[in-house]
């Protein structure tokens, strides 16, 4: 194994040759490399074979010449990397392991890398390197990329030292060419990513509860708007054995009752009426002589619904008739699908047969034993509409 580290000048590709594969075995990318972990998992001591190291596009763009990688990477004075004696075969010094991911160490990494921004879009890596090295020793780069890989204009830049990561965020102007740059610690950044995106979630819930609260609004103002008021009587004291048309009966013959919410049994009920303010008259002419409301000899306790009671009333009523005019609807689309004289196959006026006949038409129509049609009954049903008070 040839020794590193000659101290030989270094040419301009030598640099770029050295920098780019000790990046490739580095403490930050190489734990996140799966192609690169594997290849040295194949072999016992690491190694990984330069006909390998040039499928790497940025080595390859600088060199394909295994002896021009192997005599650069010998000048690297890092100790980093490793070359075989034949220069076909390279790896990360064994005396220099990888180090744990602990949340210790990606608390250290985060403390040592930035976010910098603008840079133009497109610069190059090398031009990058080339700038943030004249102010430190760099340990990572990385030119952040959009959806569609296209840069992005910012970096995270982690420097080997805090010194260097501290100055160069402290420093009062930095610039790119003529452009100042936006610079601050890479987890201020996210601190401040999370702050957005807090923001952002707080004022979406804000304008969806704006949203809703105008919907709830029209709605009401929708209801108050078709209510009938005063035509609402609620009843209370009715015997168990009362039935609805007991109830409608009686008030029948004083005004018209558009309907009777009730269920047999109960011992209250609500009472409406067409017109509007009808509720107080009728309640009036159903006295007897004296002055009580007498059903099924049960004396009732009646009032008219006000305010926020009759606005509930009828906030359900509606929300009740649209449920039926959808169900009703539904019904009526399920007997446009039947067959011609009813009942889903329509069939009418076939005699009886044996079981083991309709067994062989069954099995020739796709029937189950039983005579069954195989496919679920409730196939052609539609699904639920939403349920809109109108």
């Amino acid at each position: 194994m040839a020794a590193n580290g000659t101290g030989d000048a270094l040419s301009d590709l030598e640099k770029k040759i050295i920098r780019q594969v000790e990046y490739y075995f580095g403490d930050i990318n190489l734990p996140r490399d799966k192609f690169l972990l594997e290849q040295i998992k194949e072999n016992e001591d690491g190694w990984v074979t330069m006909e390998t190291m040039v499928k790497f596009n940025r080595l390859r763009e600088l060199s394909e010449d295994f002896e021009v990688i192997a005599g650069s990477l010998r000048k690297s004075t890092s100790g980093l990397v490793e070359v075989s004696e034949d220069n076909q075969k390279v790896r990360r010094n064994p005396k220099q392991p990888m180090p744990e991911n602990t949340a210790e160490r990606r608390q250290e990494l985060m403390d040592r890398t930035l976010y910098v921004k603008p840079f133009p879009l497109d610069v190059t890596l090398d031009k990058l390197m080339e700038f943030f090295e004249g102010h430190g020793n760099v340990e990572g780069l990385l030119m952040r990329r959009d959806m569609k890989k296209k840069f992005k204009g910012s970096v995270f830049i982690t420097f080997k030292k805090n010194e260097d990561t501290e100055k160069f965020v402290k420093a009062e102007t930095v610039k790119f060419e003529d452009t100042e740059l936006i610079k601050k610690l890479k987890k201020d950044y996210y601190a401040e990513k999370d702050e957005q995106k807090k923001q952002r979630k707080m004022e979406h819930q804000k304008k969806k509860q704006e949203v809703d609260k105008k919907k709830e609004q029209d709605a009401k103002e929708k209801i108050k708007s078709q209510l009938i008021e005063g035509a609402v009587l609620h009843l209370k004291g009715l015997k168990k054995e009362t039935q609805r048309d007991d109830i409608k009966n009686f008030f029948q013959d004083h005004g018209n009752v558009a309907w009777v919410n009730f269920n047999r049994g109960d011992e209250e009920a609500k009472v409406r009426f067409s017109e509007k303010n009808a509720a107080k008259e009728i309640l009036e002419k159903v006295k007897n002589a004296d002055g009580k409301i007498v059903l099924n000899d049960a004396e009732l306790e009646c009032r008219v619904l006000e305010g926020d009671e009759e606005f509930e009333y009828w906030e359900n009523a509606f929300r009740e008739m649209a449920e039926r005019r959808d169900s009703n609807k539904r019904k009526g689309s399920n007997r446009g699908r039947q067959g011609r004289f009813g009942g889903r196959k329509g069939y009418m006026g076939k005699k009886n047969r044996s079981r083991k006949e309709r067994q062989s038409d069954d099995e020739e129509d796709g029937n189950d034993d039983d005579g069954n049609n195989v496919e679920d009954e409730d196939a052609d049903e539609p699904p639920a509409k939403q349920i809109k008070v109108e």
